[in-house]
């Protein structure tokens, strides 16, 4: 029996109604992550050099961290092309 990867949510928690591939379920997951931590690290260039900058930079930091991790929530409990196909049950004689 193959165990769940502990960072795959439970079937009742998976919004079965999207489907995508795991290959596009890995790039959307990487693009958010590095997308946000490129804008973070602009942000605190750009903002950081007063306080007032630095208070203002962190509370948009703190939105985009919450928000990025919304994403990547949606995006984990999409059903994959390759765990739907896993998951249909065939029979012997279906197969040729």
């Amino acid at each position: 029996m193959v165990t769940r990867h502990p960072e795959v949510p439970d079937d009742a928690d998976r919004d079965h109604s999207l489907l995508i591939t795991e290959a596009q379920q890995r790039e959307l997951l990487a693009f958010l992550t590095t997308t946000e931590f490129e804008l973070r690290e602009v942000t605190l260039q750009v903002l950081s050099e007063t306080p007032i900058g630095r208070d203002v930079a962190e509370q948009h930091l703190a939105e985009l961290t919450e928000l990025t991790r919304q994403a990547c929530d949606v995006i984990a409990n999409a059903v994959t092309v390759e765990e739907r196909i896993a998951h249909l049950d065939f029979a012997a004689g279906d197969l040729g």
